[in-house]
């Protein structure tokens, strides 16, 4: 397919932001869009739904996991999922991008791919575009690649370790409200599963009525049912699936994300993403596709200086 840059095509990154505008709605991912997500909440959490659930305790460090307990499961989830995202971000790999846009008819109206390299510079993952359609970029796009990497080597270098390690702290480019869960949302178990061979915990999400969001975060957390498959050795979140019931910016509601994971030296990965969508491109309705396919992992040397106190014995620091 011929070049798409500059095209309109509605598209978005890997972990796909579920309220944000897509930027420019260029045809080729944002590179390093992401949204800050609070870790802890002032607010009074709710009491969880009951919902059977296999095995009443599973021990946890040094307490017990009531699995019958959804809000008991999230509030070590999900520390320990953010957590896991830092760990994660010590990772290179290669990304295999396409979107696809149609009218609500159906029919196809743009399709593009592209591939990556997810590297660091300066310390902090960088993706570098390596392909698009199929094809090695051509010599002007990549002197374009080139000058990109430049500016944000340039960027990078004048950034403090206090910047760079708030950078590491961001989450998936997913706006997904995890910590908000135990106190806006109504929370279940509903199940069991197995991701990645291992047994899951599947807990499903859904705002509550009665409050009110005091801020523009809650305001958006509340537009979304999340749906989590839990590890149950790890209490990690071992997939993710977010649904906007309501519109939000530019997305329509009934937009889907999703992302799953792999195990790898304990940590768990992106290895797939992909998000069904409608969304308003010029007051025009465009349903589209996004995926990612993420593969060929290998850890990389952690500058110690950029971790948290806590987190600094806990990552190799050593390339494999």
């Amino acid at each position: 397919m011929a070049n798409m840059r500059g095209a309109g095509l509605v598209s978005f990154t890997a972990f796909i932001v579920l309220s944000q505008q897509p930027s420019s709605l260029a045809q080729s991912p944002p590179q390093d869009s992401t949204n800050d997500i609070v870790i802890s909440s002032s607010k009074p959490e709710t009491a969880a739904s009951p919902a059977p659930s296999p095995g009443a305790q599973v021990s946890a460090g040094r307490s017990a996991v009531n699995f019958q307990d959804a809000n008991a499961v999230l509030r070590i989830a999900v520390p320990k999922t953010l957590q896991n995202r830092r760990t994660a971000m010590a990772y290179t790999y290669k990304i295999s991008y396409r979107n696809r846009n149609f009218t609500p008819l159906g029919k196809l109206i743009a399709d593009y791919s592209a591939k990556y390299d997810v590297i660091f510079v300066e310390g902090l993952p960088y993706r570098r575009q390596i392909e698009e359609n199929q094809k090695p970029l051509s010599p002007t796009q990549s002197a374009d690649e080139q000058r990109r990497y430049d500016r944000t080597f340039a960027e990078r270098s004048r950034m403090t370790v206090d910047q760079k390690r708030d950078y590491l702290r961001r989450p998936w480019n997913v706006d997904v409200p995890l910590p908000q869960l135990t106190t806006l949302f109504t929370n279940k178990v509903v199940g069991e599963d197995a991701i990645d061979g291992r047994p899951s915990i599947v807990l499903e999400s859904k705002p509550r009525s009665d409050v009110f969001p005091s801020d523009e975060e809650d305001r958006r957390a509340l537009h979304k049912e999340v749906k989590l498959w839990i590890d149950r050795e790890d209490l990690v979140v071992s997939r993710i699936e977010a649904t906007l019931v309501a519109d939000d910016a530019s997305m329509l509601k009934g937009t889907v994300a999703r992302i799953d994971f792999l195990r790898k030296d304990g940590v768990w990965l992106p290895s797939h993403s992909d998000v069904q969508f409608r969304a308003l491109n010029d007051s025009k309705t465009v349903i589209g596709e996004t995926s990612e396919a993420n593969d060929d992992f290998h850890r990389f040397h952690v500058d110690v200086r950029l971790l948290d106190p806590s987190e600094a014995t806990s990552i190799p620091s050593q390339a494999q």
